[in-house]
């Protein structure tokens, strides 16, 4: 179910939802007047973060395995792929706390801490899966 790849997992969840939430923020930089944060977003951005997360199994376990690409060159079972999807849904719902934190309990737009956040997590989970894989 889990290997040392499950935090690189979290840390594509945690850039997935940062790429997909930065459509929402370039639109209100673009009309800052207008400056809204709705819940539905998030809950798109996690939903599309979870779908990339299927998008990137399927990837991994066809295209990059027939490459040769793929470690130790073998698939993943049924559960670690299921697991590894799931992996990429806590990514995106670390960050999908925070800007529920950040901009409906604390109820400021200050989307420069947002990024820093998921920044530093990704860099957090990433740093732990280097540490796992050598």
């Amino acid at each position: 179910m889990f290997d040392f790849f499950s935090f690189g997992h979290i840390a594509m969840g945690i850039v997935v939802f940062s790429l997909l939430s930065l459509i929402s923020t370039l639109r209100n930089l673009v009309d800052p007047n207008n400056f809204i944060v709705q819940k539905l977003h998030w809950i798109w951005f996690f939903i599309g973060t979870i779908i990339f997360g299927i998008f990137w199994e399927i990837v991994e376990n066809t295209l990059v395995l027939s490459w040769g690409l793929k470690y130790q060159d073998r698939a993943d079972s049924i559960v670690n792929g299921i697991f590894d999807v799931i992996l990429v849904g806590i990514g995106g719902l670390i960050c999908y706390a925070f800007a529920f934190l950040l901009y409906e309990k604390v109820k400021k737009c200050e989307f420069p801490w947002f990024y820093l956040f998921n920044s530093l997590s990704f860099i957090l989970f990433f740093m732990i899966y280097l540490t796992l894989k050598f």
